[in-house]
């Protein structure tokens, strides 16, 4: 068991040991594309896992899972390739349509993977510990390409890119190296309608995973929109490419320490995983209020708590899956990210358009304490009557 999680750390390390990601936002807007430019080409990232994320997820629940996490970063590093030889809106779009497909062709298969290979073992109760320590596999990655780059953007972001290419190369080859865990279902193609309805339903059906999916599909759709706009954020208050990549490296540190440590927060019900976004989204809220260098520390703490949160709520989404539908529920749920990623993303763009991009942060701030205030009101809304009950 002690190779498989190696193997998996490995793998999340190098999908994000990613010289230019960090300073990726920040390289469109030095080649003179307008906040709404920057905002389509994200989108299109979203919009290709849209159409990509369900039948990827039961692609996974049929065909060797490693296999298709190689191929994944085939069409990233391919992407990259076209971002060196067309630094222009239109080479950046298709090459984040490329790492669209790259998203989607992950998302599910690799938490299914993990899922399925620790109950194999009779360990399914280790997940939350082993996918937090991919996480902070994956943000350990972030933040030493962070570092990285900090020290390399001098030289010009095609070294970055290349670097990049060579770092999802080689997570292509450590996927290859995976178990091959058993496929829940069999490949015959005319079952792909059949086995894509079981999935959804099985997403509205069993109990809990609804408000679970609802709940995670959008904190994450709105973290990781706002994960692509950060070093902007760096960039608006005054920060130089060096002063963003390092700011990156210490929110990813930060994501990191919160991976590790959310499977001992196990205890925390969901009324307290709600606050903890609430209280997320407030350190957004002060920060963008006040707009200065020096709270992007206040950031740096969101990170972390949006690890926590995440993990947390994802291990007791995997509990309630059917092994069956594992990976195509979860595709579901990626779906629902991928959307609201996608319209969360064009909006950042819209106001920052019309606005500024000032504006644009303190709406998202918004957001989230809406979000976790609007699932924190249900619950105590839910809570048994019977508490109230005379003894």
């Amino acid at each position: 068991m002690r190779g498989f999680l190696l193997k998996v750390c490995a793998y999340r390390f190098l999908d994000t040991f990613v010289l230019i990601y960090p300073l990726t936002a920040v390289m469109f807007a030095d080649a003179g594309l307008s906040p709404a430019q920057i905002g389509v080409a994200l989108a299109a990232w979203s919009l290709t896992g849209v159409l990509l994320e369900v039948p990827s997820g039961v692609l996974a629940d049929h065909l060797p899972r490693r296999w298709l996490l190689a191929a994944a970063q085939l069409a990233r590093a391919t992407g990259f390739g076209i971002w060196i030889l067309f630094p222009t809106f239109w080479g950046f779009l298709a090459g984040l349509t490329l790492w669209g497909v790259k998203s989607a062709l992950m998302s599910g298969t690799f938490e299914a993977l993990v899922y399925d290979e620790l109950k194999a073992a009779g360990r399914a109760g280790d997940y939350a510990r082993v996918m937090g320590r991919a996480w902070a596999s994956r943000y350990a990655g972030l933040l030493l390409a962070s570092l990285g780059a900090a020290g390399l953007v001098g030289l010009g972001y095609p070294l970055l890119i290349a670097g990049s290419a060579v770092a999802v190369l080689a997570s292509a080859g450590v996927a290859l190296s995976l178990p091959k865990v058993p496929r829940a279902a069999t490949t015959e193609t005319p079952q792909y309608l059949a086995h894509l309805r079981r999935g959804a339903l099985d997403a509205v059906r069993l109990p809990g995973v609804l408000p679970l999916l609802v709940f995670i599909a959008g904190v994450q759709g709105v973290l990781l929109a706002l994960e692509d706009y950060w070093q902007l954020f760096g960039r608006e208050v005054g920060l130089g490419p060096a002063q963003i990549a390092l700011f990156i490296a210490a929110m990813s540190g930060a994501q990191a320490v919160g991976s590790v440590l959310a499977h001992r927060l196990d205890g925390l019900g969901l009324k307290s995983l709600y606050g903890l976004l609430v209280l997320a989204g407030l350190a957004i809220l002060a920060a963008s209020m006040v707009f200065r260098p020096w709270v992007v520390v206040l950031l740096i703490g969101v990170g972390g708590l949006s690890r926590v949160i995440d993990v947390s709520a994802d291990a007791r989404f995997q509990h309630a899956l059917a092994p069956e539908t594992r990976a195509t529920v979860a595709s579901v749920k990626g779906l629902a990210m991928q959307l609201t990623y996608t319209s969360l993303i064009l909006g950042f763009a819209g106001v920052a358009q019309v606005s500024d991009y000032r504006t644009a942060f303190l709406v998202c701030g918004a957001i989230v304490i809406g979000w976790g205030a609007l699932f924190g009101l249900r619950a105590l809304a839910r809570a048994p009557a019977s508490a109230k009950a005379p003894t």
